[in-house]
């Protein structure tokens, strides 16, 4: 049986007509999707499917239903009001349905309007979703409803052991934002101000990076009014995101909000790595992710130097084809592979380039022949009974004992123009949207000082915290401002 996804739409009944556009609509998905050979069934349901009887539509929704969508132009009824009340109470404590509020954007608040809004932020976990017309509100439905599909189809396409490594990854990244937290907390109380701090979370080359192209900013470990943490990229993306979405921008938010997590990533992000936890209009609405270019660094492989004849006969350099190769070759041999951790930027940069020539740096792919290391990890570790060996990293990031006792060199890793290929080093941060209109961006003085470190310029560009904003994109480009 296809897995199928039940949709109940609620409103005042004489919404008839957006009724049957979502009708339409789910039916036009279904038909997309059936073509596509993905097997999923959208089913929308309304009071039209059961008469007049409301314990029939209180069933559905509370036992039933996948999602509840309410569609609200101006008022909301007292029999709508009851269904609203109950799939909130339904979905917080049982996880379903999920209940999304549809709000029709008027010029004026009526007192009405203003009461579902009340309502809404209360009792939902969910923000609700403006639109201007009926046209904007099926895309904006249809574009819910893809994101849903996907999720179901991620669920239904995990394997038993990968939803073993699922949690596991899961786990791990909790446990990193408890210690960041707890942390934090501690600093915090010892630091007895009301200064923010800025927590500088993502990887370690792109800190290589900056200690070394930036020399006005220094090492980040040593920075002043500031925590840094080693973490993967992807994680450090989600807790930009988190801010975001969960604060504002307002000076007296300091006391209680004392951090501001900055990401170092070792990887270019796209919109999509900050819309984990929401839809781009709520993210928006929030604010979005400034980014600045710190620099690059050229992908690097590291090998046991007593590999030369066998693998590489010398060379200086290595193509993604030519790496292929050698990492088939260490497999079969059963020589270890060493990469940087999952979600890394450098690993992410390595599976780019060699998933198209059928290497996937994978435990399920490598096995145990794959190993995680770090720029700390000790010698002794990676020199197993003098086995050979390869570390995929990058010129700003390598094993470094192992790399200062002389025991392994480094192969440029090239494109076939013999161009160096370079994964590019950013400075993720929020900017919270500062107005009612969303026209500029607040960020904290810490911050604004840090940018003028990088480059002078920003403090002509940045006058009392505030950016001008001019663009809805998800992640704006500081850099482009400075072009002007």
């Amino acid at each position: 049986m296809k897995p199928t996804i039940s949709i109940f739409v609620s409103g005042a009944k004489s919404l008839k007509e957006h009724r049957m556009r979502l009708k339409v609509l789910a039916n036009d998905m279904n038909g997309e999707y059936r073509k596509k050979g993905i097997d999923i069934i959208l089913n929308m349901y309304s009071y039209l499917n059961f008469g007049d009887n409301q314990k029939e539509y209180d069933d559905f929704i509370k036992n039933k239903a996948d999602i509840v969508m309410f569609i609200f132009e101006g008022r909301m009824g007292d029999k709508t009001r009851e269904e609203f009340l109950l799939a909130s109470e339904t979905f917080k404590k049982d996880g379903s349905p999920k209940p999304y509020v549809f709000l029709k954007e008027f010029e004026e608040h009526t007192p009405e309007i203003d009461e579902i809004e009340q309502m809404v932020n209360a009792h939902s976990s969910f923000y609700y979703i403006e639109y201007s017309n009926l046209e904007d509100l099926v895309s904006k439905v249809r574009r819910r409803l893809q994101q849903e599909v996907n999720e179901r189809l991620d669920k239904e396409n995990v394997t038993p052991e990968k939803k073993v490594r699922k949690y596991k990854y899961t786990a791990i990244a909790s446990i990193l934002a408890l210690l960041t937290v707890i942390g934090i907390g501690f600093y915090s109380v010892y630091k007895q101000s009301n200064e923010v701090i800025l927590l500088f979370a993502g990887g370690g080359s792109a800190s290589n990076c900056l200690k070394i192209l930036h020399k006005d900013v220094g090492d980040i470990y040593a920075y002043e009014n500031a925590i840094s943490i080693g973490m993967p990229t992807s994680v450090a993306w989600a807790l930009v995101s988190a801010e975001i979405l969960h604060h504002h921008a307002y000076k007296s938010d300091k006391v209680q909000k004392p951090f501001y997590p900055v990401c170092l990533s070792a990887k270019e992000a796209k919109e999509s790595d900050f819309l984990k936890l929401c839809d781009r209009e709520q993210f928006v609405k929030n604010g979005s992710v400034l980014s600045v270019f710190l620099g690059n660094d050229r992908l690097m492989v590291y090998i046991k130097k007593n590999m030369d004849n066998e693998f590489v006969h010398g060379k200086d350099s290595i193509r993604a084809d030519e790496l292929a190769g050698l990492i088939h070759l260490a497999l079969e041999k059963k020589y270890e592979i060493f990469s940087t951790q999952e979600g890394s930027g450098t690993l992410l940069s390595y599976r780019d380039i060699l998933s198209p020539q059928g290497v996937e740096i994978t435990k399920e792919y490598m096995g145990e022949l794959l190993q995680w290391y770090s720029q700390s990890t000790p010698s002794n570790k990676i020199r197993k009974e003098e086995h050979p060996y390869i570390i995929l990293g990058s010129e700003f990031y390598v094993a470094h004992e192992v790399y200062d006792e002389g025991d392994c060199r480094g192969l440029v890793v090239i494109d076939e123009n013999n161009q160096s290929l370079k994964k590019p080093a950013y400075l993720y941060f929020a900017g919270y949207n500062h107005d009612v209109e969303g026209s500029t961006f607040w960020i904290p003085d810490e911050m604004v000082e840090f940018l003028r470190k990088l480059d002078p310029r920003y403090g002509d560009l940045i006058k009392n915290n505030i950016i001008p904003r001019k663009t809805e994109m998800i992640i704006v480009p500081l850099d482009e401002y400075l072009k002007e």
